[in-house]
């Protein structure tokens, strides 16, 4: 009896442990595996996409199909390979409608262009034209008339259109160029220290009041024309007859220098060009500014003009080698561009002035002059020069 008892009871565990007799209601194992409703983020908390490449709302584009012709002023002909650029304007937060457009012009001398511009009541706030217009004729040729132009630089005949841009009145009409011959100016851009030569660096000709030759004073539209090297390091800038200075920033603006005829000096030296002109060479190495203001008086209106002031070789070395030469402009102010080095400098007013000559701290000469060490920053240097006993 004890017996059957015993295996009763035995049978009774058994079949509650048993998965088959395992209740509904009891919860199965949790399983070690995320769920995907876990896993994914719902895309509603995903930031969208779409808010940063929608348009901004405002002003749409408007595409203006451009045209003109080129023609000798001599002879009325068509000139071809005249570039022109146009470059839209921006709204007053900076948008740009489109990028610029280019056309060069065919052998008849037509050109056709399409540029995205804003219309002028989009740009009521920022400005009140469309466009900028930037001429490019061929080497030997100026630019001397643009139609349907606004303004310009002084002097807008005669070549002082050539390689600016200028401002587009009206995008409707046609916009033609009448061109003219000049006289080119040529050189090599070469570095002083391997000798080879440097393309792709940007050469100016001044005129002679330029401000870049004489520091803070003079016209900042006196650049009669610009152009680059090419892979030779050879640069040809087409300008009207007169007289100019040649002048590069050198590579990464850091080498400025103007022609100088005579090599060994920094200086501008000034070339008359009447006819076409080869040779004009410059050598660039790395120089230091010197800028500076020679004055007669306390006021800034007492600049002395045409004063000379030059940088001799100090430091130990006897007088008098001359490594820098520049003249003061209309508001006695001027620019400098020396290598490295120590040197000793000399104000002298022009002929007839009733101011002394004078070097750097009031010195009477070289012997007695300050030294002025010049490295890689810029160099300030201001006198104020005495009158002659």
């Amino acid at each position: 009896m004890r017996r059957t008892a015993l295996l009763l009871a035995l049978i009774v565990v058994a079949t509650t442990c048993s998965p088959a007799a395992t209740s509904p209601t009891t919860p199965e194992p949790t399983s070690t595996v995320a769920t995907p409703t876990i896993s994914v983020s719902t895309p509603t908390l995903t930031p969208s996409a779409t808010p940063s490449t929608a348009p901004a709302s405002g002003p749409t584009p408007v595409p203006r199909k451009m045209m003109g012709r080129a023609t000798l002023k001599t002879t009325g002909a068509g000139a071809a390979g005249v570039r022109v650029r146009v470059s839209p304007m921006p709204l007053s937060d900076g948008r740009t409608p489109g990028p610029d457009a280019t056309a060069v012009t065919d052998d008849s001398g037509v050109y056709t262009l399409t540029v995205l511009t804003w219309t002028p009541e989009a740009l009521a706030s920022s400005s009140s034209f469309q466009a900028m217009l930037e001429v490019t004729p061929p080497p030997g040729l100026l630019v001397l008339d643009v139609s349907n132009v606004l303004g310009g630089p002084p002097g807008t005949t005669g070549g002082m259109l050539t390689g600016r841009p200028l401002i587009l009145s009206d995008l409707s009409g046609p916009v033609d160029i009448t061109l003219g011959p000049g006289h080119i100016v040529e050189g090599k851009i070469t570095s002083g220290v391997t000798g080879n030569p440097i393309a792709g660096i940007g050469v100016s000709a001044l005129g002679p009041n330029s401000m870049l030759i004489h520091g803070g004073a003079g016209d900042a539209f006196e650049i009669e024309a610009t152009a680059a090297t090419d892979t030779t390091g050879v640069y040809r800038l087409t300008v009207r007859s007169g007289t100019y200075a040649i002048y590069t920033r050198g590579p990464q603006d850091a080498q400025q220098r103007f022609w100088s005829d005579d090599p060994a000096v920094f200086q501008a030296s000034l070339l008359t060009v009447e006819r076409d002109i080869t040779g004009i060479d410059i050598a660039v190495v790395p120089v230091t500014q010197l800028a500076g203001y020679v004055r007669s008086g306390p006021s800034f209106g007492d600049g002395v003009e045409g004063a000379r002031v030059a940088a001799y070789v100090a430091g130990g070395t006897p007088c008098c080698r001359t490594v820098g030469v520049a003249t003061t402009g209309y508001g006695g102010t001027f620019v400098m561009y020396v290598p490295p080095g120590i040197y000793r400098f000399v104000f002298d007013p022009p002929a007839g002035s009733p101011y002394a000559a004078q070097w750097w701290r009031a010195a009477a000469g070289f012997a007695t002059a300050t030294d002025v060490t010049v490295g890689s920053e810029r160099i300030q240097l201001d006198v104020e020069l005495a009158r002659r006993p």
